[in-house]
């Protein structure tokens, strides 16, 4: 299998006494569910703290960006946690540099400042070039430990990455090895993958049937492959903006459900749904076939629920996770609501590679790379 390039590995860090006395800016993603001032899963804070632990002994002066949230809501919720959790982190809710920069400038040695969301900074989203000059001024390094996100042209991800000495942290370095060994898995290998919209999905589709690999298609993007092909989808949902390509809507390597779950329990055959039905699952026969697939797959890569899963429609989706975690293949599973339904029924331990980035990691099985990761290496 082949390895990283030389142009990503030197971008890996060195070891960390090189930071002692730096101040060392840190982009990680805490960017976390909470419900009523709750976290509900920490695992992305969980997976950041061993080495940030290091970094602190090592000695360096460390300052940390994540964003929080959809409306710019303030991370106070996760800074509460994260400094609870390692106390030598203090939280900085303010939006002044100046500020921040007086605070900065006298932290010890070994000591982390935690800014408050980065989406509340104007121009965060849009990478402005001030935001990202404003940033990468508070540090003397650049380290993104933030996969998940560095699909995006932020300026805590991309505009940071290009004004500073910069390095891949250890989360990201992980997520990199296991997802370039899936770029060209081994075959026979499956695509299973399920979510709303076939329109962003299409060049990872395209990627992998173009390298002779079913790719099966769950959920309502199934329902464009349906429309294009002549049949009925009901009242079911489907991209509307959107229209299959030719050359994927009779592809003898795209799969799609066999029979559907309807929103009144009835199953019915993908060729037979009702006028005014509404598909919400796949069916048991779907399960089948899958079940056939998997067992004679080499490599499984597992990325969306195949239901309505903000509707409670998870049997299908937990079905297909369990017979995916029997299987002999090596076994790669993301994206935010899959990795939530895997984690309910205890079963992320059993994936060969669980990874944090849902969009990061379809974009970066699509093309081999990312904005962030091109930050970083071609400076």
């Amino acid at each position: 299998m082949e390895t990283l390039s030389e142009n990503l590995n030197v971008h890996f860090l060195p070891p960390l006494t090189t930071f002692k006395d730096k101040r060392v800016i840190v982009r990680v993603d805490w960017n976390m569910p909470v419900i009523d001032g709750k976290i509900e899963d920490t695992s992305r804070f969980d997976v950041s703290v061993p080495f940030l632990k290091e970094l602190s002994f090592a000695g360096a002066k460390i300052i940390l960006l994540t964003h929080f949230g959809g409306k710019g809501e303030s991370l106070k919720p996760v800074a509460d946690h994260a400094c609870r959790a390692l106390p030598f982190i203090k939280f900085l809710p303010s939006l002044n540099f100046e500020e921040i920069r007086g605070e900065v400038d006298t932290l010890p040695l070994g000591d982390a400042v935690l800014l408050e969301n980065v989406r509340m900074f104007p121009g965060e989203e849009d990478n402005i070039p001030s935001l990202a000059t404003a940033f990468s001024s508070l540090g003397d390094v650049f380290i993104n430990d933030a996969f998940s996100v560095s699909h995006r042209e932020h300026a805590s991800v991309v505009g940071v990455a290009r004004n500073s000495l910069s390095y891949f942290g250890p989360t990201f370095k992980r997520e990199l090895e296991h997802l370039t060994d899936a770029l060209k898995p081994v075959k026979p290998a499956i695509l299973i993958i399920g979510g709303a919209k076939i329109s962003t999905k299409l060049p990872l589709i395209k990627h992998y049937l173009d390298q002779g690999i079913h790719v099966f298609i769950g959920g309502a993007m199934a329902h464009n492959v349906w429309l294009a092909r002549g049949l009925s989808i009901g009242k079911s949902f489907y991209d509307k903006n959107y229209t299959v390509p030719e050359s994927i809507i009779n592809h003898p390597l795209l799969l799609t459900p066999a029979d559907v779950v309807l929103e009144t329990r009835e199953t019915a055959p993908y060729n037979k749904i009702p006028a005014d039905a509404v598909v919400v699952d796949c069916g048991e026969e779907t399960v089948k076939m899958l079940v056939n697939f998997i067992k004679n797959s080499k490599t499984i890569i597992f990325n969306g629920p195949l239901g309505l899963y903000e509707k409670g429609w998870l049997h299908g989706t937990e079905q297909v996770l369990v017979q995916v975690t029997e299987s002999q293949a090596k076994t790669y599973l993301g994206g935010g609501d899959t990795v939530d339904v895997a984690h309910s029924l205890h079963l992320l331990k059993k994936f060969t590679f669980v990874s944090l980035g849902g969009g990061a990691m379809l974009a970066y099985l699509a093309s081999g790379t990312l904005p962030g990761i091109d930050a970083v290496t071609k400076q």
